[in-house]
């Protein structure tokens, strides 16, 4: 039954978004209503982001929740993944139906070229890009040699670090506690994930005698 709703739920709260959309591009609501729509998907997207990111270092690792199997923590962390990348197009592409501000979508498309705001939406663009590249790396990682595999999925931290930056230059609400949390947790999981790594690679050096 869950798997029947969650598509389901998903395609409703597309159709809620494709209507939203519409009735900013035909100007139905307040001025507002693109802008707004825009500042809450961006602040989910970023959330959901900061716990893709947060938890995705600890995925396989001894500081991994121990009631989450391995299969549940790969689930989770794929989702947000995907959930993270697509709101954040869709609070992309609101941008092109903004009352006071439209933009192509081309110049959302290439970094620097919006008329509003270019350098901060250009990181977010950048990110995006960052987080596309995830997501493609995780689609083919079967087709792909682990060696490449793995810097590319680990391009999500700079992709988050743009992001970061682009919604501390772009955001309109002032929100630095949130940012420190998001970046508190990153530095942190990913600390632990680099000394287990450490300390498993020491452990495979032979000992000289």
């Amino acid at each position: 039954m869950q798997r029947k709703k969650s598509p389901r739920l998903l395609y409703g709260l597309l159709a809620l978004y494709a209507a939203l959309f519409v009735a900013c591009f035909v100007g139905l609501g307040p001025q507002t209503l693109a802008w707004s729509l825009n500042r809450a998907l961006g602040l989910v997207a970023y959330l959901v982001l900061a716990l893709s990111v947060t938890f995705g270092a600890l995925l396989g690792s001894r500081y991994a929740t121990p009631w989450l199997n391995r299969a549940l923590q790969g689930g989770w962390h794929s989702l947000l993944s995907v959930s993270a990348l697509g709101l954040g197009s869709l609070h992309g592409l609101l941008l092109t139906v903004d009352a006071q501000y439209p933009q192509p979508l081309w110049a959302l498309l290439v970094p620097g070229a919006s008329g509003v705001l270019p350098f901060a939406v250009g990181l977010g663009t950048l990110g995006l890009y960052g987080l596309l590249l995830v997501w493609a790396s995780t689609h083919w990682r079967k087709h792909l040699p682990a060696k490449l595999w793995k810097p590319l999925h680990l391009s999500a931290y700079p992709a988050f670090g743009l992001l970061t930056a682009h919604g501390i230059l772009a955001g309109s609400d002032h929100l630095p506690w949130l940012y420190a949390a998001a970046l508190g947790g990153v530095v942190y999981t990913f600390g632990l994930r680099f000394i287990e790594e450490r300390q498993r690679f020491g452990a495979k050096q032979p000992v000289a005698s």
